[in-house]
């Protein structure tokens, strides 16, 4: 279990650095960056090995109705999710493909139409429909505790796993320097909200994390998504002229 969390962890993380890399963007293979070959296939197929991985650890745990909704319930949801996640994913593909061809001639209207897919449209299916399935992660396992807690080493190693998620997750997601730049205002507080959400049943339920070491990695990467935004947020404000303070302010305040 701790090797499907790390690896996802490390996944994240190794992929926000090579789509950063501009020396993959510049190697061609069939006329498509070596990048985009990775994200449409390598990545996608270690994250599902990590999904299958993950979700066969949890099933095989002893069933505790805590949550009513039966397993299959829970994996049906999360398989509409996970398909729409890869839906998303290729049409961020094509549209990628397409803009660099298209980049050169802004005014022409397949360009703007591209733009539509390549832009928000590809980027929300991927990430909203990535951020539910981690709920329904969190979900599946309140229903299958371990059956002996977690050492404090492991539990750090979880924690730390989930920072690193985050924190990769926050650089794809929050690309832009503005509070209403891109798709970040949406996303925020919709990751706010699920942070919120797991946090409010694990109080109901009164669950102790030591026995769930997959919604405590989930919860760690909620947390550092929003503590990075954040943070990133009052970087950003501190850099501004008076001026410019008072519009960033009266943004946020008109939310």
């Amino acid at each position: 279990m701790l090797a499907s969390i790390i690896l996802t962890a490390l996944i994240g993380f190794i992929g926000i650095l090579l789509h950063r890399r501009t020396k993959l963007e510049e190697k061609v293979f069939k006329n498509i960056p070596l990048s985009e070959w990775l994200l449409i296939f390598i990545f996608p197929l270690c994250f599902y090995i990590c999904w299958a991985v993950i979700v066969r650890n949890i099933v095989n745990r002893s069933f505790i109705p805590l949550i009513p909704l039966d397993d299959l319930d829970i994996l049906a949801m999360m398989m509409f999710f996970l398909i729409y996640a890869f839906v998303g994913n290729a049409i961020h593909f094509t549209g990628k493909i397409l803009w660099r061809y298209l980049r050169h001639d802004r005014e022409t209207m397949a360009y703007r139409i591209n733009e539509i897919f390549h832009g928000k449209l590809s980027h929300y299916i991927i990430y909203f429909n990535s951020l539910i399935i981690l709920l329904l992660f969190s979900i599946l396992e309140i229903n299958h505790p371990l059956e002996n807690p977690l050492s404090e080493v492991y539990i750090l190693l979880v924690i730390a796993a989930g920072i690193v998620f985050g924190v990769s997750a926050t650089k794809a997601i929050f690309y832009t320097n503005e509070w209403f730049g891109g798709y970040n205002k949406p996303l925020f507080f919709l990751t706010f909200i699920i942070l919120t959400m797991l946090l409010s049943i694990s109080r109901v339920l009164k669950l102790q994390y030591q026995y769930y070491p997959i919604k405590l990695f989930i919860t760690a990467i909620y947390g550092s998504i929003v503590a990075a935004f954040i943070v990133r947020q009052v970087i950003i404000y501190s850099k501004l002229n008076k001026k410019a303070k008072l519009r960033f302010l009266a943004k946020i305040l008109s939310a």
